[in-house]
């Protein structure tokens, strides 16, 4: 149907856009949900150490970042919450490259994997 083919062409167009857009700035980070568990992490603790109402509205920041994550786990069908769990324990260890690999869905190494993302696409997208 058109429907079908629409998102095609949309799809094709989006990864078009991130391969020029990395052309331009080659700049990567590791993806599968890393960089927003890591950014979360460290909202966390600042709002852990800031007093008055503002440490609420970073939490809530913190949360909306690992929606990402969420988000990436729901849409390869995955235990979303069972993942997010997983991936913040593992963000608590030190330097942490874990995200979540859809192909063996279960928390893997982003390095190892090698998976990544456009820094260009990430800051567009915070």
């Amino acid at each position: 149907s058109f429907h079908v083919l629409d998102e095609a062409e949309r799809s094709l167009h989006d990864a078009l856009c991130v391969l020029s857009q990395t052309v331009i700035d080659s700049r990567v980070l590791l993806g599968g949900g890393w960089p927003e568990m890591v950014m979360a992490k460290d909202v966390d603790e600042l709002a852990r150490k800031t007093p008055g109402k503002k440490s609420l509205a970073m939490e809530a920041f913190s949360r909306a970042l690992q929606a990402i994550p969420t988000i990436i786990a729901d849409n390869a069908g995955l235990d979303s919450a069972e993942l997010i769990a997983q991936l913040r324990a593992e963000h608590h260890k030190e330097r942490s490259t874990a995200g979540i690999d859809v192909l063996s869905g279960a928390v893997g190494d982003m390095e190892k994997l090698g998976i990544s993302e456009a820094f260009k696409v990430k800051q567009a997208v915070l």
